[in-house]
């Protein structure tokens, strides 16, 4: 719910701190009033979970639970900070600089692997300034989900091009891996332009578009797996050969960056990020399915629409009329019908016909 018109209302989450090592901002349960509300605004956190009548019962089930989040969430900041220092120094960054991040991986397939698989949840409202640890992990959990689901019902491809069914968990592993430190080169790109609110020149997106070859370039050496870099080295670039930063296409680019692209954009576009606000799930949707065949491998595509909801448990729908109302389910062979609850009851809303003026 936007956070101003959630004052009087209980808290149904913890309100996590920009820095994942301090106390939350605020705890779950806890009365948000006004003062906190534009406390809350200043930060960059526009939404937040609350308990109120017409979504009592409905409970969002997020891909990442809140306590792996948390763990996870320490783990890459120390691992950032510690590519920081690598670049400050002109080294490059020591294996054991990321020896907690094994365990997080394994932690967030652990989750992954137990969620029921129905309307996934990555929203966790966080403020902008935390966003490259947030989308670090939620671009973890939701490439995993898809890798999970590819190899599973269509096998991965070797260097040779043939489909395997073998080796799966740690093939899933070093792409989990390869997901929480693909923004790793950014480390390295000015924060004037990495934070900058407004739109790039040309010159400053030339600097940002280095950050695939400088992140790859800091986990050079025996220690990384090349899967884990070519994760890093390729996930802008896109099927049709106009992404960066070697303008690879199709099958050239490697099929675990081929998931990390669609699991990037995805969460990108519907996370709260200095220079633009979240947008909603159905949005984010809806570019990574138009993207099929063009920036995305339509394989990897149509893994997303059968495992990712435009209108996720939880969230709240508003009709044209003005009339607001909470997803209480969704039909997994119908996610573009979601049963919403209004004041007045539940019922399917056609989202198709019905939010075509929203």
């Amino acid at each position: 719910m936007p956070v101003m018109r959630a004052v009087g209302m209980r808290l149904a989450r913890n309100i996590p701190a920009v820095d994942p090592r301090q106390m939350p901002l605020l705890r779950s349960n806890a009365t948000l009033n006004e003062r906190y509300a534009r406390a809350l605004a200043d930060a960059g956190i526009h939404a937040v979970w609350v308990h109120d009548d017409l979504s009592e019962g409905i409970e969002p089930r997020d891909l990442v639970s809140p306590a792996v989040r948390e763990r996870s969430a320490r783990a890459v900041t120390k691992a950032m900070e510690g590519a920081r220092q690598a670049v400050a120094g002109g080294q490059r960054l020591s294996p054991e600089a990321l020896g907690e991040l094994h365990k997080v991986v394994d932690d967030i397939a652990e989750s992954v692997a137990q969620h029921p698989g129905a309307s996934v949840v990555l929203d966790d409202l966080a403020a902008a300034d935390a966003y490259t640890h947030q989308h670090s992990i939620d671009v973890c959990a939701l490439g995993l989900l898809l890798g999970r689901e590819l190899f599973g019902t269509s096998g991965w491809q070797d260097d040779r091009g043939r489909r395997r069914f073998d080796d799966v968990d740690r093939r899933l592993h070093l792409l989990g891996l390869g997901l929480l430190v693909h923004d790793v080169g950014k480390m390295s790109i000015p924060p004037a332009i990495l934070n900058k609110p407004g739109k790039l020149t040309d010159e400053e997106m030339a600097v940002m578009q280095t950050h695939p070859d400088r992140g790859a370039e800091l986990l050079s050496g025996d220690g990384y797996s090349p899967l884990v870099r070519a994760v890093v080295r390729e996930h802008h670039e896109r099927w049709d050969g106009a992404g960066y930063p070697n303008g690879l296409s199709g099958r050239h680019i490697h099929q675990l960056a081929r998931i990390a692209a669609v699991a990037d954009v995805y969460d990108a576009f519907t996370s709260e990020r200095p220079y633009h606000p979240a947008r909603p799930p159905y949005r984010g949707v809806e570019i990574i399915l138009d993207g099929a065949g063009t920036a995305f491998d339509p394989e990897v595509v149509e893994v997303f629409r059968r495992v990712i909801h435009p209108y996720p448990i939880g969230s709240e729908l508003r009709l044209p009329d003005g009339e607001v109302g909470v997803v209480a389910r969704v039909d997994p062979d119908h996610p573009d019908c979601p049963w919403v609850r209004f004041p007045t009851g539940e019922r399917p809303v056609d989202t198709d016909v019905e939010l075509l003026a929203a």
